[in-house]
């Protein structure tokens, strides 16, 4: 459901209860569907959801500062990378023209 049209009365409605439009597709991807036509996001679902991000927070707090150098296809190393090798690493990304 990438194209969602919205009727005249669902924006009227959507605005009067404060519904936008970027609520939609997240309702859609994360709430129980009912049948073919009906999507509800329950506590239990918004309680999934947040328990989820909250994890995915947690893991890229972790990962922070570290470095993964592949070489065809295979991981040929992984570690922590202090602020001079990010600096390097940035800088070589760059004059490659790989980092903005």
């Amino acid at each position: 459901m990438t194209d969602i049209i919205y009727t005249r009365h669902a924006k009227t409605r959507m605005q009067q209860r404060g519904i936008r439009k970027t609520d939609i597709p997240i309702i859609l991807a994360c709430g129980t569907q009912i049948d073919d036509e009906t999507w509800l996001m329950c506590n239990r679902d918004a309680t999934r959801e947040i328990e989820t991000r909250k994890r995915e927070i947690q893991t890229l707090s972790r990962l922070a500062n570290r470095k993964v150098v592949i070489r065809d296809g295979r991981v040929i190393t992984a570690y922590p990378s202090n602020p001079a090798d990010q600096k390097r690493t940035l800088r070589r990304g760059r004059q490659k023209g790989l980092v903005k």
